[in-house]
């Protein structure tokens, strides 16, 4: 279902670019480093506002219907929360750290906003997709995968381990 408004115009998409490019140079000027540049698109759909990728290039991925219902808000959270996870992936290349961790919430403050991970734009009901779940089971308790956890499980490409008790997660088919 789409949106019933507006779309993302295309002065409203450049000002998104800007902003990630000015938000990119605020962090090159703190961290007295240059990064690498990074590509943006506005495919991305959903719930989700933002998405950082570091593979096989930098890409930043916006929602743009989700753009257009609020820009300015928009446009004052999501550029740096994405530019801050391509600065900690630039950082710390190779190394393992999480996405919302100690390392990107030190980039956020830097920048002088709050570290939160989550928006609180509106959303229309009938532009996310919420993937199936799936029911696993390991030696203590029932999990729930998602569509994509599941299908990389069927195709033998991962196995996922419980938190607790350690044992591979098994699909239940009942």
């Amino acid at each position: 279902m789409k949106h019933a408004g507006k779309p993302l115009t295309a002065s409203q998409r450049q000002r998104i670019v800007v902003l990630t490019d000015l938000w990119l140079e605020r962090a090159e000027r703190l961290l007295g480093r240059a990064f690498e540049p990074v590509q943006v698109r506005f495919d991305l759909r959903g719930a989700a506002a933002g998405q950082y990728r570091t593979h096989p290039c930098p890409l930043i991925r916006f929602n743009a219907e989700m753009a257009a219902i609020q820009l300015d808000a928009f446009c004052e959270r999501t550029p740096p929360h994405e530019v801050a996870h391509h600065v900690v992936a630039q950082l710390y290349r190779g190394r393992k750290v999480r996405p919302h961790g100690p390392e990107w919430r030190a980039v956020m403050q830097g920048f002088g906003l709050e570290p939160s991970r989550c928006h609180d734009y509106r959303v229309e009901a009938g532009s996310i997709r919420r993937q199936r779940r799936f029911r696993y089971r390991c030696g203590c308790r029932e999990h729930e995968l998602s569509a994509t956890r599941h299908n990389r499980v069927q195709r033998g490409e991962q196995e996922y381990l419980c938190r607790y008790c350690r044992q591979a997660l098994r699909f239940r088919s009942d």
